[in-house]
């Protein structure tokens, strides 16, 4: 696939919608978020803008990077969501020229008990992971008699895709390229918090005890 500028992956990203979470203790991806309601402040719809704008601007980064750092990008999430225990040495970047269909593993504890595989594909916006890659993912999986899998990709999975991983007895999580940006967001990775404020209001109780 080739690097396309900053500038140019901007626009396709702007009909994508909704956030969600990653939940770290049963590797969930929740539904997205609703927008905003109509009568929502003025505050909550300018925070949703600004975080929209955020996800797009975190996918066009992604994109003019190469596969192998977003591979590695992929690791950092995971680690610092608290997999792992946050340890850089119990997870491993396989890489691209040996990693028969997994990209990474995080062992959950020392001694390998438990371990959390990774695929991780960039795509352009707008475009599908099709299911055949799942099944592949899947397989690869099986062949390592492993019983949790993350697919991760910067594009979107068909509903084929998600029907597979239902189906099958490994648990598989499939999180797409907002769901994605939203994780990072939460967990502060490739961000930082720019202004925060505070909004008080009146505490009557404590009136009430003086009069």
């Amino acid at each position: 696939m080739r690097d396309d500028s900053y500038e140019e992956l901007m626009m396709p990203l702007a009909s994508l919608h909704g956030a969600a979470s990653f939940a770290h203790e049963s590797l969930e991806v929740p539904e997205p978020s609703p927008l905003p309601r109509e009568n929502a402040s003025l505050v909550a719809q300018l925070h949703y803008q600004a975080v929209e704008g955020l996800r797009h601007d975190i996918l066009a980064h992604i994109y003019t990077q190469t596969p192998m750092a977003f591979e590695q990008l992929i690791i950092d999430v995971l680690l610092q969501m608290g997999y792992g225990n946050r340890r850089r040495d119990l997870a491993q970047h396989l890489g691209r020229s040996h990693d028969g269909g997994i990209d990474g593993v995080i062992e959950q504890d020392e001694l390998a008990l438990d371990q959390i595989y990774v695929q991780a594909k960039r795509y352009r916006p707008g475009s599908t992971v099709p299911v055949s890659q799942v099944r592949d993912f899947v397989g690869a999986l099986e062949a390592r008699h492993a019983g949790k899998g993350v697919f991760v990709t910067t594009a979107q999975f068909t509903s084929g895709a998600h029907d597979f991983v239902k189906a099958v007895p490994r648990r598989v999580v499939l999180v797409n390229g907002v769901q994605l940006a939203d994780i990072m967001i939460r967990h502060n990775l490739g961000v930082r918090i720019k202004d925060t404020y505070q909004f008080k209001v009146l505490a009557p109780d404590y009136f009430a005890a003086k009069a």
